[in-house]
């Protein structure tokens, strides 16, 4: 098993275990490994901010109030993830900009060093500074965000790809030139970015099927 796969476990067995506590000898048992790795494993997830109280010798437990258990992710949801709180940690303001650090730093200690330092080379989004919102664009969006129902939004792209979405607009958020809409769909959140839209039309959704 990998560190990172382990690291995961180690969270969803004490969330499991909770309000209990866990030894590092049942954790070293259970995954194999020595109580020095599991020592080794808990100091990461500490200072990546999970919410872990206790030391070696005495056990380990889960703070209560820390939420649901942490789902089963793929990689690249994971990064995904990682991505999503970069930002956020970049632009939301004060809590939220925290929540989105402590975010960060808990998916990184998940991810592993190789995956972050790929991940942070990355620009924060794509093709920054060139492209600008046509303003007929992002009025259109500005008035779906105020609509606060669900709409379908028919566009077109600069590439000239038809496109078409449907969801509740939650959010438009500014990064430098780039305004992002974020559309809760059925399928989860959706962002569309207004710099790469020509035009498009913006009506009410039928809900009644």
């Amino acid at each position: 098993m990998s560190r990172s796969k382990r690291l995961v476990d180690l969270v969803r067995a004490l969330k499991e275990a909770a309000p209990g506590a866990l030894t590092a000898k049942a954790l070293a048992e259970r995954f194999s490994v020595s109580e020095r790795t599991i020592y080794r494993d808990m100091s990461k997830l500490i200072e990546s901010g999970i919410p872990i109280e206790g030391e070696a010798g005495l056990g380990y437990v889960l703070a209560p109030g820390d939420g649901p258990p942490m789902p089963a992710l793929t990689w690249r949801q994971a990064e995904t993830l990682w991505r999503g709180a970069r930002i956020l940690s970049l632009v939301a303001k004060e809590e939220g900009a925290q929540t989105a650090a402590r975010s960060l730093a808990a998916l990184s200690a998940v991810l592993g060093d190789d995956r972050v330092q790929r991940l942070a080379a990355e620009p924060v989004l794509p093709e920054p500074g060139e492209l600008k919102p046509v303003p007929a664009v992002l009025g259109a969006l500005e008035r779906a965000i105020a609509a606060g129902r669900t709409l379908r939004i028919d566009y077109v792209e600069l590439d000239e790809s038809e496109m078409k979405i449907e969801g509740r607009p939650s959010a438009l958020t500014t990064l430098g030139d780039a305004v992002i809409l974020t559309l809760l769909t059925e399928a989860g959140p959706r962002p569309l970015r207004a710099e790469r839209i020509k035009r498009l039309t913006v009506t009410a959704a039928n809900t009644g099927r």
